[in-house]
């Protein structure tokens, strides 16, 4: 199972190209899947990571609800090539969807990565303050 954590940042180019975090690319592989994530941003996938979330996708009961994540995810993932500068083309869609502009974070999320326009992350991080951390912890029965 693929390990991703940490926190990068890079720039994506006005024709959508951005570097692949050197410390992201060997688990990613050369190619790997691109998709609209939660929250506003994008997720990346290896390969096999990918397989297993359509996997799961595939098992769920098939209804209304069933049909509309299936849809969300699978009809906004694109496969992706790194090119010899370590770079990747982000579809122009795929950019609209995030808001992808100029500065770009990468968040390492245990089996996916999230790409993140700066700014909205930012947003996201000042939303989740420590208390409210805390209590969701609590919640979920984690503690330190």
């Amino acid at each position: 199972m693929a390990m991703f954590m940490g926190q990068y940042e890079h720039s994506i180019d006005t024709k959508g190209r951005v570097i692949i975090p050197a410390k992201y690319r060997e688990e990613l592989g050369e190619n790997f899947v691109v998709t609209r994530g939660l929250d506003g941003c994008l997720f990346l996938y290896p390969q096999a990571e990918w397989q297993n979330f359509v996997e799961k996708l595939q098992k769920l009961p098939s209804n209304q609800n069933t049909r509309k994540m299936q849809r969300q995810f699978l009809s906004k993932a694109m496969e992706v090539a790194v090119d010899k500068q370590g770079r990747i083309l982000v579809p122009s869609l795929l950019r609209e969807i995030a808001a992808l502009e100029k500065d770009v974070v990468f968040v390492g999320m245990m089996n996916r990565i999230e790409v993140w326009d700066k700014e909205r992350l930012h947003q996201q991080d000042v939303q989740q303050d420590d208390e409210a951390l805390e209590e969701t912890m609590d919640e979920l029965g984690i503690s330190l």
